[in-house]
């Protein structure tokens, strides 16, 4: 009997074309033409789009609690039961990865124009597979789901930073990223676990009540490792550094790493346990005093950049720590507000910046936007727009209405809350300072382009589209707050009139960096500040050097003995043997204990070789594993097709 299917099965569809794109670009083996990868990619990226915004328009109508089961899974008294969710959470968060995946996979295809053909099929292939995974979390109703989706952002993330093969250090990049994310990775799976042993279920729905009932001190601790899930993932303090070297990915892959919800999917991990986070208040407090530390260091260090990217990145990690602070005050709906309004201007900031760099030979740095206003008229206003709305011009942007319900929320919070509110009303001025600094150079004359060639449509819509929505998005902030079920607070006149005056008097210290020479050499030479506080290099003195050592100490690449710690298995079988049977026998059994001796070495020099280190075999291996779950899983267990509910 096969059961009915519902409608929220159609949930199902809304990753499938960009995995299906991937399948096609990346796994076919005949030949693909230019134009054949150009419109796999390109529906392989819109079509969620429009999938989502029907599921959104059913959440709209009033039916938003709606759960749409793939299989279950009896482990003795335990309950695998894998589901992808609606609610109001994963239909904001979703409708965001659409809108943004389908701008940046549109603006890829002028991008990318001079690639070849064999670059472009792997840089679409792997972008729709970033489009997929980071859809699954986000739909995802457990936390297998959840956490597959997540492990293939790290791995996707990983292949398009490093998509240069030809650049060393766009692979020491990504090499960075995937090792730095692994501790993020360690802390939500451990945290995952122990929900689950807590609830016999990997149900999102029934995790949460079940670690509501643990012990104070239990709850305490699961609520650090999701925290420390979120930190790591989401480029915060202490774990920020492998943001910023990021930036050696193509453009595009910096707006969807950045925009979407791989960077920031700390915050959606928070928002999405928020009821367990709630009832741990050191855990809140913690990621209040990060979320605003994170924010004033980010914008901080932005602030010496002399490389838009760099500027950008450093621009991420603190705009998280607002949507951290927000968390950590009580207020998820807030934080998402901003989760959309920063995917929006993010992106809108990336693309255009790439635009623009494309006129100066793809030089990203802040001097070569000088003349850009002429160059690329079109990325410039869109880029200013960008700008406006990170900085958060009172009433005009979407930046404003979004910063300005992190603001109330933190400074209405106890017992911290005029501290939080400081720290991050500080952050809003350095955010506008840093923001205007290369729309004000890009005002400056330049050079002439060599070789002019007017804006392409396929640069242009995603352009003007993210430009709407960066400056007109602040209409969406409080329909959100309301659909999350978020309360605005109540602030004075005089808190307002203060936070408005925050990016007014950022902007007025940018035009002072950039008219007066003095200042800008300043900015241009604060080379210890411009590198974070040198936090990056201290950790490759405190950790990576160490470990390199150990690593060749072990191996025997300084003349040391190769591997003391592998062989000791058979030096251990040969003391026994030497121990037990030499002083005893010289007959048959002691040359058959000698043949098994003797296989010994080889036999571990065969183990040995699977561990070689090399990220790549690891994502092999980490790939066959979780392929070779998931066949055992669905030949072991039984279809569920019909719906079921949340309580």
């Amino acid at each position: 009997m096969i059961p009915a299917l519902t409608i929220f099965h159609l949930l199902l569809f809304v990753p499938a074309p960009a995995l299906a794109a991937f399948l096609v670009l990346g796994l076919a083996p005949v030949y693909l033409s230019r134009r054949f990868v150009m419109v796999v990619a390109v529906i392989g990226g819109v079509l969620p789009l429009l999938l989502m915004a029907g599921m959104a328009s059913l959440c709209l109508s009033g039916q938003c609690q709606g759960v749409a089961p793939i299989f279950d899974l009896m482990v003795g008294p335990a309950h695998v039961d894998l589901a992808l969710l609606l609610d109001p959470l994963s239909t904001v968060v979703g409708m965001t990865v659409t809108q943004i995946g389908a701008c940046v996979m549109v603006y890829s295809v002028d991008y990318m124009a001079g690639a070849k053909t064999s670059d472009l099929r792997r840089f679409f292939a792997l972008m729709n597979l970033f489009l997929a995974a980071m859809l699954t979390m986000v739909l995802a109703g457990d936390s297998i789901l959840y956490f597959l989706g997540w492990e293939l952002m790290g791995m996707c993330s990983f292949f398009l930073i490093a998509y240069n093969i030809g650049s060393s250090r766009a692979i020491a990049a990504g090499r960075k990223a995937f090792i730095m994310s692994r501790i993020a990775d360690a802390l939500l799976l451990a945290g995952l676990l122990l929900l689950f042993i807590a609830a016999g279920s990997v149900r999102i729905e029934a995790l949460i009540p079940a670690g509501l009932a643990l012990p104070p001190q239990q709850r305490t601790i699961i609520a650090a490792m999701l925290l420390g899930g979120a930190l790591g993932k989401s480029a915060q303090l202490p774990f920020h550094t492998w943001l910023p070297s990021a930036m050696a990915g193509p453009t595009p892959v910096s707006a969807l790493l950045h925009s979407a919800t791989m960077v920031a999917a700390g915050a959606y991990l928070m928002a999405r346990f928020a009821p367990l986070l709630a009832e741990a208040p050191g855990v809140m407090m913690a990621m209040a005093i990060g979320g605003a530390a994170t924010a004033l260091f980010g914008a901080f260090t932005a602030l010496f950049q002399n490389d838009v990217k760099r500027l950008l990145a450093f621009s991420s990690i603190s705009q998280i720590g607002f949507m951290l602070l927000a968390l950590g005050v009580g207020s998820p709906a807030a934080a998402m507000a901003h989760f959309v309004i920063h995917a929006l201007f993010k992106s809108l900031l990336f693309l255009s910046a790439g635009d623009m760099a494309h006129s100066a030979g793809d030089d990203t740095s802040i001097a070569a936007m000088r003349g850009a206003a002429k160059r690329r008229p079109l990325a410039f206003a869109t880029f200013a727009a960008g700008a406006a709305s990170l900085s958060g011009l009172p009433l005009v942007t979407a930046g404003w209405w979004s910063k300005e319900e992190i603001l109330d929320a933190a400074l209405a919070s106890d017992p911290l809350g005029p501290l939080l509110w400081g720290a991050a009303l500080l952050s809003a001025v350095l955010t506008a300072t840093y923001a205007f600094r290369p729309v004000l150079a890009a005002l400056q004359p330049g050079a002439v382009e060599a070789h002019p060639h007017p804006t392409g449509p396929a640069t242009a819509v995603p352009l003007v589209l993210l430009a709407i929505g960066a400056i007109t998005g602040g209409l969406l902030v409080g329909p959100i707050i309301h659909l999350l079920g978020g309360v605005h607070p109540e602030m004075p006149a005089f808190t307002m009139l203060i936070a408005a005056a925050a990016p007014l008097t950022g902007l007025a210290f940018s035009v002072a960096i950039t008219r007066i020479p003095a200042l800008a050499q300043r900015v241009a030479t604060a080379r210890h500040l411009r590198q974070g506080l040198r936090i990056d290099v201290r950790y490759h003195v405190w950790f990576v050097q160490p470990f390199q050592r150990l690593v060749q100490r072990l191996s025997g690449a300084r003349g040391h003995r190769p591997d003391p710690f592998g062989a000791l298995p058979v030096r251990l079988v040969l003391w026994l043997k030497r121990q037990a049977i030499d002083r005893f026998t010289r007959d048959g059994f002691d040359r058959l204990w000698m043949g098994l001796a003797a296989t010994a070495p080889p036999l571990w020099a065969a183990a040995r070789r699977s561990q070689t280190g090399r990220v790549r075999h690891s994502v092999m291996a980490m790939t066959a594993g979780a392929a070779a779950l998931l066949v055992l899983a669905l030949m072991t267990t039984r279809p569920t097709m019909g719906m079921t509910t949340w309580p």
